[in-house]
């Protein structure tokens, strides 16, 4: 493999644009990682030849236990200007103050990688997922036929670019269409609309949860959105039809929702604007091939429920240091993307569920998305998420729920009047929030009682002799 350049990037800002670029036209291959104070500044780097660890300045290792692994650990000094860098790293200071104006750009071949980008880890170890320099090409075409973006568009950077939703659909394509990008280095719902309102914004691609907080935030001080904003596409995890439509009905902005994997560079289908359904991932991108197949591999037609399986030019190389996986990622070709959904007779998609989230519940198939929807109509709960817990033999259907004012019985007998008896959860567990991934993906796996944290270095028990 090529030698790797690691993006450092604590917040977005106007290094990365020149930062990621630069160092695919050097020919290198990317790897951004996630510094945040919510991650605790930490990141673990796999499936490398030697394994490290990045660790943000309050973070206490285990130095005996990772050496013994031979783990290396390096330590992220305190910011500020006369601050350290870290080993093996040049600050985009000096970097930009050495740099010379004669510069010319490798010439690559389309199947070289370009970026190694991990996955969140929704529902298993995250892996390294290696994306060629056509992978890119291909994405921001693919966008083309049914996003008119141009060079007068201001698009709005609030997604961090160490995710493919933000590097691959905001970065890359805003560049590739000449657009200008307004970066809002940490994301609070205040400074999301200072920067719509402040550089007349006409593209919003953001996460649900941010816009859900856009809303409320405009709601309280009964603020409203620009008249430039053109469009506004969210992706990256679910979004409840009611929520989509309760911002629509109180912004006067229209939602495209989209749907992308890291796998396939992110883009493979958004609603065309002239025919918006929400709650739909909407219709594939001219040049995917999007399908809805039975556990026999056999094509289902529309409205029967089955794994979505695409075919496209965006599909990744494999994953890094992991043959097995990689030989796997195309079947037939297709990509099997682990999602459950189907498709109506006019062409558009809809996800159900995870396809490893369903509920087994007497031998019938439960969707935790049903009643997470259900539970999202209850006008004291702000987010639920749904799993099974096993119970002996049986797997029972267990909630989970964010909200206030509200006692566990009353929810119960709410899910009772609008669900089948099978489907009703047995219990309700309130939380202060919900794990999530950077996207705002609930990670379900950390919700489950045998949970582990396979990231965290224990300290081995002492033995005294």
């Amino acid at each position: 493999m090529k030698r790797l350049r690691v993006v450092n990037a604590p917040d977005t800002d106007v290094g990365d644009l020149i930062a990621l670029p630069g160092a695919v036209a050097e020919s290198r291959i990317v790897s951004p990682f996630l510094m945040s104070a919510q991650a605790q500044d930490t990141a673990i780097v796999q499936s490398i030849r030697r394994k490290g660890i990045l660790a943000g300045v309050e973070v206490q290792i285990d130095l005996d236990g990772a050496r013994k692994r031979e783990i290396d650990v390096a330590a992220k000094p305190r910011s500020g200007r006369r601050g350290a860098n870290l080993v093996g790293t040049i600050s985009y200071r000096e970097l930009a103050s050495k740099a010379s104006d004669k510069f010319c750009p490798h010439r690559a071949n389309g199947e070289d990688v370009a970026c190694m980008l991990y996955t969140s880890g929704t529902t298993a170890r995250p892996k390294g997922v290696l994306l060629t320099q056509r992978n890119f090409v291909s994405a921001a075409r693919l966008v083309a036929s049914h996003l008119d973006v141009r060079e007068t568009d201001v698009v709005v950077a609030v997604l961090p670019f160490f995710h493919v939703f933000g590097l691959s659909n905001v970065l890359v394509k805003a560049i590739e269409s000449g657009a200008a990008i307004a970066l809002i280095p940490r994301y609070t719902p205040k400074n999301l609309h200072s920067a719509l309102i402040k550089f007349s914004a006409t593209i919003l691609v953001a996460i649900p949860t941010m816009f859900t907080h856009l809303s409320k935030f405009c709601e309280v001080l009964k603020l409203t959105l620009p008249k430039t904003l053109r469009y506004c596409i969210s992706g990256g995890a679910a979004f409840p039809k009611q929520m989509i439509e309760q911002f629509e009905n109180s912004l006067g902005v229209r939602i495209m929702e989209g749907y992308g994997l890291t796998e396939s560079t992110s883009a493979l289908s958004l609603n065309p604007r002239e025919k918006i359904k929400p709650g739909s991932i909407g219709t594939p991108m001219s040049g995917v091939t999007m399908s809805i197949i039975n556990e026999a591999g056999t094509e289902l037609p529309p409205g029967q429920i089955g794994e979505i399986v695409v075919s496209s030019p965006t599909v990744a190389k494999g994953y890094h240091k992991l043959e097995e996986e990689s030989r796997q990622l195309v079947e037939h070709g297709f990509l099997h993307t682990g999602d459950l959904g189907y498709r109506d007779e006019e062409g558009y998609f809809y996800i159900t569920d995870r396809k490893k989230d369903i509920i087994i519940c007497a031998g019938e198939n439960i969707s935790p998305r049903e009643i997470e929807e259900v539970l999202l109509q209850h006008p004291k709960v702000e987010e639920a998420a749904v799993i099974g817990v096993q119970m002996g033999m049986r797997e029972l259907i267990k909630a989970f729920v964010v909200g206030n004012e509200v006692t566990e019985r009353e929810l119960l007998e709410f899910c009772r009047g609008k669900l089948a008896p099978l489907k009703a959860p047995r219990a309700i567990e309130f939380r202060q929030m919900l794990p999530k991934s950077v996207t705002g993906k609930v990670l379900k796996k950390e919700l489950y009682p045998d949970y582990r944290d396979h990231t965290v270095i224990e300290r081995e028990p002492r033995i005294d002799v």
